[in-house]
């Protein structure tokens, strides 16, 4: 079974264990519907959208609710409730306790499963359509560094190195860089991102 390269697909593909991109085997499908007891189309849409508010789009957690059809407590146990929930949320909720944790956690396993098995490296072109569905949302930054890349064709590939220092950089770094310091240890692509940024912004001011 093969899927477009969502947002909220590849958190899917993170729960179901993926070992391939853009695809779900018949046993990943199979595990990973029965584990979230996956019952209906409609529902897995549900599970996608919640995992893409939560991981992806930095929302608010849902809300526990409850079955009207049974008479619970505010005693009884999560696992009680559990089993009245329209799907096992149990991953969800482990991830609400740390959303930010479970993004690192996505972004991680993002790397591993899109660059080819042998090779240290991800594909220049690969690594920018992920940066712009997966931090996009979080870091209007990363909108610039995608453009920089676009436009500078002598960066060819991203190493485990790169794409940990990209996420910290939209992480920590303000989008008018204005707390960037030029003696850090950014790798060479951010430091000619930075320069490339700051012409843009003179070019702007001149005009």
């Amino acid at each position: 079974m093969t899927f477009p390269a969502s947002s909220a697909q590849r958190a899917l593909r993170s729960c179901f264990g993926c070992s391939e991109v853009g695809k779900i085997t018949l046993d990943e499908w199979l595990q990973g519907t029965d584990a979230l007891r996956i019952s209906s189309l409609p529902i897995l849409a549900t599970a996608l959208r919640e995992l893409d508010d939560l991981v992806i789009q930095k929302k608010e957690p849902i809300k526990r609710s409850f079955s009207s059809a049974v008479s619970v407590t505010r005693r009884a146990s999560a696992s009680t409730a559990k089993t009245h929930e329209l799907y096992n949320r149990s991953r969800y909720w482990d991830y609400a306790q740390n959303a930010e944790r479970a993004f690192g956690e996505l972004y991680q396993f993002c790397f591993t499963l899109s660059k080819p098995p042998q090779s240290r490296n991800m594909d220049m072109e690969t690594a920018t359509a992920l940066w712009s569905v997966l931090l996009s949302t979080r870091y209007p930054i990363i909108s610039d560094i995608t453009t920089f890349l676009n436009e500078n064709s002598s960066y060819r590939g991203a190493n485990k190195d790169i794409w940990n220092m990209v996420y910290e950089f939209c992480r920590t770094i303000h989008p008018n860089l204005g707390n960037y310091e030029d003696d850090a240890a950014w790798p060479t692509l951010l430091d000619d991102f930075v320069s490339w940024k700051r012409g843009k912004s003179l070019d702007g001011a001149g005009s």
